[in-house]
């Protein structure tokens, strides 16, 4: 399965995000790649936007069943080094968790496959890119407020952040 154009733009949008969720962590033991996965909320029932979000927010916008959606807060954010064939779960929200497989490596076109379990959605197999995010609209509520959870994941190669050093 194949990205659409607006989750390319999702992507890219939260490049910028990428560097602060890493940046914020503890640096990554050895492994095959680095997955960081974002937890975001969103809700109609408030208007602030976080800045790092705001291109995020216009793509889910776009969708009908999202349209609704006018604030979007940052939250739980992980990143982890996994090698190929291991399967990590990340805490989200509440008791929620989204469980992460790391399929295989393409090194020669820079991409890899995942297999991601994220609440009310199952399993999602793709592949992808590195350094780009990959959102996920849940039909996940949180419990207090009832806001949507999106998960947004990307993967960086533990082995091109070793060559930039």
């Amino acid at each position: 399965m194949r990205p659409s154009l607006s989750h390319t733009v999702v992507a890219v949008a939260l490049a910028g995000l990428a560097l602060t969720a890493v940046s914020a962590g503890s640096p990554p033991a050895a492994g095959d790649v680095n997955v960081t996965i974002v937890a975001i909320t969103a809700s109609s029932q408030h208007q602030d936007v976080n800045p790092k979000l705001r291109d995020l927010a216009r793509e889910v916008r776009k969708n009908v069943e999202t349209s609704s959606l006018t604030g979007f807060r940052l939250g739980q954010t992980d990143s982890r080094s996994l090698n190929v064939g291991q399967k990590e779960s990340f805490k989200l929200v509440d008791d929620a968790a989204a469980d992460i497989t790391v399929l295989r490596r393409y090194d020669d076109r820079q991409r890899v496959q995942l297999e991601v379990k994220v609440p009310l959605i199952g399993e999602i197999t793709y592949e992808t890119c590195y350094d780009k995010f990959f959102p996920i609209v849940t039909r996940y509520l949180t419990k207090n407020e009832r806001d949507r959870l999106i998960v947004a994941v990307m993967v960086k190669s533990v082995a091109r952040e070793k060559d930039k050093k």
